[in-house]
């Protein structure tokens, strides 16, 4: 049987692009929220996303490495200031995730 070898489109390439940016993006706003939030009923929400984020990313990446496409220039730690004055209350911060998720299931 012969193997086919199909490329991506560029439809499929802009969305994968679109979600490491939206993950590297996630990734630098939750690391900070994990540095301030002050309910610890909510941490584990956070972490939660925290996580995720973070799997995507290496998901991603390896799917740019495969395919060949170079790895876009998302955003990095030295993009937050995790040290920052507590910017956002917990209310705010459980408000983010309800967004986000809700965000996240309209791409997928």
């Amino acid at each position: 049987m012969t193997k086919h070898l199909t490329q991506l489109t560029s439809a499929e390439i802009a969305c994968i692009w679109t979600n490491y940016m939206q993950d590297s993006m996630s990734k630098c706003v939750l690391s900070y929220f994990l540095q301030t939030v002050e309910d610890e009923d909510i941490r584990p929400l956070i972490q939660w996303a925290y996580d995720i984020s973070c799997t995507h990313i290496e998901e991603l990446t390896t799917l740019f490495q495969k395919e060949q496409i170079p790895l876009p220039t998302g955003f990095t730690d030295e993009d937050v200031n995790v040290n920052a004055p507590r910017l956002y209350t917990d209310a705010f911060m459980l408000n983010y995730l309800s967004h986000m998720t809700r965000v996240r299931d309209a791409w997928i």
